[in-house]
């Protein structure tokens, strides 16, 4: 685990790049079991045994995706964690326009671009002697070539696909770091005073939220599958999806936008 470079975010918050770790959130959890502050991100060209949500692995080849995770220290409740999943897809989703690729959420926390996904966010909470903590990692599709995703057996697509162009290693750590940037400024006004940045926060998720008012298969934890539209996301992020019945809010769930 070689290190290639380190950057001073400022207000205490650092980025370390490696040139390849098992897992980002992994090496944070163990740093926060440690003591290691809020802000503490590390980033890597390549991940030997990669996470992405319900026990998925996330697969790369060394130097074809960004790879960040963070550190955090929250303050405010439990019940709002999803705050920060929520600030990270916010921050990928404008990084990625700001490159010009028309990005959107696919809720709880993918990156699409029109019906591939380009990104995946994972958070992971615990406690330690010295507080709670969360770590958000996020990995982004850059170089891979649509041949590389197609191993993958689902629609996924890249920077590379999206835009025509390769990026370099310069180019990966500008994303990077404007990544956490963005990040940074959607996070920090949660802990100073929850309930207005949240309100802000969730407002602008819903407007970049694909899965909204979308119509929606939903497979649950305990195997049931539900269909219908997606009414709204509620406060603790849940999916207000209505069916013939009923609204079910759903907590946590396997999601395909069902398209005409």
């Amino acid at each position: 685990m070689e290190t290639l470079g380190r950057a001073d975010l400022g207000g205490g918050w650092t980025l370390t790049h490696f040139d390849e770790v098992p897992s980002t959130n992994a090496e944070l959890v163990r740093l926060a079991l440690s003591g290691a502050g809020e802000g503490t991100a590390l980033s890597a060209d390549h991940q030997s045994a990669g996470k992405g949500r319900l026990g998925r692995n996330w697969d790369d080849v060394s130097g074809s995706s960004v790879l960040v995770s963070v550190l955090l220290r929250p303050r405010f409740s439990v019940n709002d964690y999803f705050a920060t999943t929520c600030a990270m897809s916010l921050a990928a989703v404008e990084s990625l326009r700001a490159l010009g690729v028309a990005a959107s959420i696919k809720w709880p926390n993918d990156l699409l671009v029109g019906k591939e996904k380009i990104s995946g966010i994972l958070a992971e909470a615990g406690e330690t002697p010295v507080g709670r903590y969360v770590v958000v990692g996020v990995g982004i599709n850059v170089n891979q070539s649509r041949e590389d995703l197609a191993v993958l057996g689902r629609p996924a697509t890249s920077l590379r696909e999206a835009t025509g162009s390769l990026l370099g290693p310069g180019e990966r750590d500008a994303l990077r770091i404007d990544l956490l940037r963005r990040f940074r400024a959607a996070y920090e006004p949660l802990q100073v005073s929850f309930a207005p940045a949240f309100a802000e926060l969730l407002g602008r998720y819903r407007a970049a939220c694909a899965t909204l008012e979308s119509f929606v298969r939903v497979e649950l934890s305990d195997g049931e599958v539900i269909s219908g539209q997606v009414l709204d996301i509620s406060n603790q992020g849940h999916l207000l999806v209505e069916l013939d019945s009923c609204i079910r809010s759903v907590s946590a769930g396997d999601v395909e936008h069902l398209y005409s």
